[in-house]
């Protein structure tokens, strides 16, 4: 992991896609869905979840086993345009994790409405990855028992134009319990150790 974050493409996709003169890695996430998951990953964006402000933020999903576009991510067309911040839930059915963004106006119901929006999914093969923007509106289907194990390494990116935003309701109070506190005030630059630059290596052209 250490070896892709700093040795692969995929700082200077962040930037390149960022339009931005620098990139942070702000954390790595690896996704498993085994066969026979049934319950989705519900509509949402990324932005909602974390303590950032600001317009240059992206996630990479690099998938590591072939993906169907039955079982891939799905993403809503022009939703990063929509910047909302919405009320958001634990993945893991935690009620309680994130109540403090309940005064936060629901995720539009996709699901009933997939008439009035244009949504987009691939099939994708091992070292695919997909680029969007911690705004984009996306949700991914569970997979039937028997379709294969899909597996995804997601890595988020940031630019010079993002700040710390400790708003109630985001995963800060939960990194800050695990011990991963930056020591940060709002509106301040994230320069921690926890959010480490990345140097693009040298011979890769985007």
């Amino acid at each position: 992991m250490r070896r892709f974050v700093y040795e692969s493409p995929a700082a200077e996709i962040a930037r390149h896609m960022m339009r931005g003169k620098q990139v942070q890695l702000f954390y790595d996430q690896l996704f498993v869905k085994e066969p026979g998951t049934r319950k989705a990953t519900p509509w949402h964006n990324d932005h909602s979840y974390w303590q950032l402000k600001g317009n240059q933020v992206i996630s990479l999903w690099l998938a590591l086993d072939p993906v169907p576009k039955s079982s891939c991510v799905k993403y809503v067309k022009g939703s990063h345009k929509w910047r909302l911040l919405h009320k958001i839930s634990s993945f893991s059915g935690d009620e309680q994790r994130y109540k403090e963004s309940s005064s936060l106006p629901d995720i539009p119901d996709i699901e009933s409405k997939r008439d009035e929006f244009e949504l987009l999914t691939w099939d994708m093969e091992p070292g695919d990855c997909l680029v969007h923007h911690s705004f984009a509106v996306h949700g991914a289907p569970g997979i039937s028992t028997q379709s294969g194990r899909r597996r995804a390494y997601a890595t988020r990116w940031f630019g010079e134009d993002v700040d710390f935003d400790p708003r109630p309701g985001t995963m800060h109070h939960m990194w800050v319990n695990a011990g991963l506190d930056p020591g940060l005030k709002a509106e301040e630059p994230l320069k921690s150790s926890l959010f480490p630059k990345v140097t693009p290596a040298p011979e890769v052209r985007v």
